[in-house]
Order: structure tokens, then C-alpha cells, then sequence
């Protein structure tokens, strides 16, 4: 069984963002359900109200899937995309979008770039954007990773 998140647990799930509102066993139902709250208000088929039992805000209940994303640490993000990662050959195929539309582009040497930018005490600024950083690291975790660096005022 996949493990189970904790009220207030942020997530995504196919493709849909949300939060856990109640997680447990439903009257009139088998099994654990997790109940939760949709970022999007026309999601959802209900209030939160399961036979006599009302879940405030819970928009759906689900049942506990692998297919249910709850999200990575700031630190696992940040290795995730900016630490090295053998990918094989030094030649990639690279999508760049614009308003007009994609372009394909065959960029060789993305390896040596990925290799400078793997050296996190020497990146001045990174971005996490839709890398669904979700919790936060051990107190003094980050600080110790990324020296002299500081977040956004």
C-alpha cells in the first residue's frame, strides 16, 4: 500500500493540484480514503460529506495511489535538476518554445554545461519553478548546502 500522506499534504495528481484534507476509512465505504480540497473550484463532486460524516472542504475522495505525487524536498529538487547526471551520449535533442511555437534543436555539449552547473556552491541563483518543491529540509540543511546564498527578499 502506498504510504499515506498527513492532512495539509500538498500534491498532484493527473495533473491536478491539491490539498489533503482527511485521510481515513469513509461510513459506508471500504478501505482508507483521502479526502481533498482541489486548487481548481470546479473540481470535486461534493462538499465533503460522506453518508453522516462531513470532511470540511474536501472537494473528491481518492483512494491512496501510486499515481499521486506529494512532491520533493527543496534540496531534492535542487539536485534533481542542477547536479550531474550521466545521460549518455553529448548530443540532445532540445525543445525550445515560443509564441510562435516549438523548434527542435540538436545541442551538443549539454554534458560540460550540466558539469559546471553541478557545482551548487557556485550557482548565484536557481529556479524551481514546476519542480513541485512541496517540503522544506532539515533546519540548516540548505544553508549548509548553498553557502552565502539566500533567498529572494
Amino acid at each position: 500500500m502506498p504510504t499515506l500522506p498527513s492532512v495539509g499534504t500538498r500534491f498532484t495528481y493527473s495533473g491536478q493540484l491539491g490539498t489533503v484534507r482527511f485521510v481515513g476509512e469513509v461510513q459506508g465505504a471500504t478501505g482508507i480514503w483521502i479526502g481533498v480540497e482541489w486548487d481548481d473550484p470546479n473540481r470535486g463532486k461534493h462538499d465533503g460529506v460522506k453518508g453522516d460524516k462531513r470532511i470540511p472542504n474536501a472537494g473528491s475522495f481518492i483512494r491512496p495511489s501510486p499515481a499521486i505525487s506529494y512532491g520533493t524536498s527543496f534540496l531534492e529538487a535542487l539536485y534533481s535538476k542542477y547536479i550531474e547526471i550521466p545521460h549518455g551520449s553529448g548530443m540532445e535533442k532540445v525543445i525550445l518554445g515560443s509564441s510562435n511555437g516549438a523548434i527542435e534543436v540538436e545541442a551538443v555539449g549539454l554534458d560540460k554545461i550540466r558539469g559546471k552547473l553541478s557545482n551548487v556552491e557556485r550557482l548565484r541563483e536557481v529556479s524551481l519553478d514546476n519542480e513541485q518543491v512541496a517540503s522544506s529540509d532539515p533546519r540548516g540543511k540548505i544553508k549548509e548546502t548553498c553557502p552565502g546564498r539566500s533567498s529572494p527578499a
